[in-house]
């Protein structure tokens, strides 16, 4: 069976998300898009725990989402392709998943300072760096006079 890209890609959110029920991805990508991943999986786990033939591949991929990988993938492509309300909504909520991922979340928001999509915020004064770095970073104290300069290698 040929499976097509919306499946594919919904099943490997599903994998993603199924793994420590979105843990990983609240990290990795925020609170909205680990919620629209949420989201995905109880309607995609839904609709195939409601055919008994595939009930059971369901509850096993949530125990090992790589084993069961090919037979849930293969049980949605098929949803998909018999039922044209099931794919439009297996869309949208992909579609809300990718905007998740693009769009900053606000949540950690300190004195001017915004930490987007699970990113650190610090208090007045402070800095948090994270991630590589390239270039000199300078940090300055107004109080002592003192500054520390970056190297610039």
């Amino acid at each position: 069976m040929t499976i097509d890209p919306l499946t594919m890609v919904v099943v490997d959110i599903l994998g993603k998300y199924v793994i420590d029920k979105g843990a990983t991805l609240l990290k990795e990508t925020g609170h909205s898009a680990a919620q629209a991943a949420s989201q995905l999986f109880e309607k995609a786990m839904a609709r195939l725990k409601a055919d008994p033939a595939e009930a059971r591949n369901a509850e096993r991929f949530e125990q090992n989402p790589e084993g069961y990988r090919t037979p849930v993938a293969e049980a949605i492509a098929e949803k998909v392709k018999n039922d044209s309300d099931f794919a439009a909504q297996l869309t949208a909520l992909l579609e809300d998943y990718k905007k998740a991922i693009i769009t900053v979340d606000t949540s950690n928001v300190n004195a001017d300072i915004v930490a987007m999509q699970g990113g650190a915020a610090t208090g007045e004064g402070g800095v948090a760096v994270v991630g590589n770095v390239k270039g000199g970073i300078s940090v300055s104290n107004q109080q002592s006079g003192r500054s520390l300069e970056g190297d610039d290698s």
